[in-house]
């Protein structure tokens, strides 16, 4: 939503093009490429990672490096970290600590509680922006009056951390970890080519191979596709042109979450303590998820 929400305020939006060799990631290459352009136009760049649609993130040095051209042509940097604390090891690095004078760091509650109604969101800026954070703050003062109280308190309880948390958040990973491995391996069994996620609860997996296929149903646009795979299976999706990719690109994002995330904890809080999160723990704790990818083999199949 990140496009449609500068449009509405009359900004202009420019995607930086990204390729399926380089799971979709940002390379400084090309963010040079446009900035250079016009080196003294001033330029809000928004990244996302561990990144909606894709569940891929960045190394350190691509971090380094972008943050290297982010400060070269005086950049402002929206990064939008909200599924960082689920990076699936737990080993996420904010581009703030290469790039903090222009980093403004943009999270929230609701994807690493768990806690998808809780709609409280945060940034964190610079002492060297303190100017655009009082401007927001203004904005924000005629836009909402206040967070609800019950959001309020569950945020404090959040951001107190502890080891009720830790526990938490270490066995929220392990959940996530496991079975974004588990539906990364079905899908590319199933002949889609896909980056295997890193973080976040997501799968991207591109369709191209089974364009002609499509093409027979009058699909030829990942829209069509999607809103076929809904009607064929029940299963939805979001098509990759949500996500700036070009129309007739069959790409969708899977998020993998249909599933009861208090059992699954449970499962591997106590009975996978010692045991490896396998495919029997998917079947345990994510059967709609197991019959979904089923479906969508079928339908594959069947086209």
């Amino acid at each position: 939503s990140y496009s449609p929400q500068a449009r509405i305020i009359g900004r202009n939006v420019q995607w930086v093009p990204t390729h399926s060799y380089n799971n979709w990631r940002m390379t400084p290459e090309k963010l040079e490429m446009i900035c250079r352009s016009d080196p003294d136009r001033p330029r809000i760049l928004i990244i996302n990672y561990p990144a909606n649609p894709t569940g891929c993130t960045y190394t350190s040095e691509m971090l380094k490096e972008l943050a290297e051209i982010a400060r070269k042509y005086k950049v402002v940097l929206i990064s939008d970290e909200i599924y960082g604390q689920i990076h699936h090891k737990g080993q996420h690095v904010s581009i703030a600590r290469y790039y903090p004078e222009g980093t403004i760091i943009s999270s929230g509650i609701s994807k690493w509680c768990g806690a998808g109604g809780w709609r409280l969101g945060t940034f964190t800026f610079p002492k060297s922006l303190r100017w655009m954070l009082d401007a927001m703050a203004i904005v924000a003062s005629e836009t909402y009056t206040a967070t609800s109280a019950p959001i309020q308190y569950a945020a404090v309880r959040a951001f107190e951390g502890g080891s009720d948390i830790d526990d938490y958040l270490h066995h929220s990973r392990r959940v996530l970890r496991a079975l974004g491995k588990i539906f990364y391996e079905k899908t590319k069994k199933l002949g889609l080519v896909l980056p295997k996620p890193e973080g976040a609860f997501y799968l991207f997996p591109d369709f191209h191979d089974y364009h002609l296929k499509f093409r027979e149903y009058g699909v030829l646009t990942s829209s069509e596709m999607c809103k076929l795979i809904l009607e064929k299976t029940g299963i939805a999706t979001l098509p990759g042109v949500d996500f700036g990719r070009p129309p007739e690109e069959l790409t969708a994002r899977i998020a993998y979450v249909d599933f009861d995330g208090a059992k699954a904890l449970e499962a591997s809080m106590q009975l996978y303590k010692h045991l490896d999160l396998d495919e029997g723990f998917a079947e345990l704790s994510a059967p709609k998820l197991i019959k979904a990818f089923d479906l969508l083999g079928k339908l594959l199949h069947d086209l």
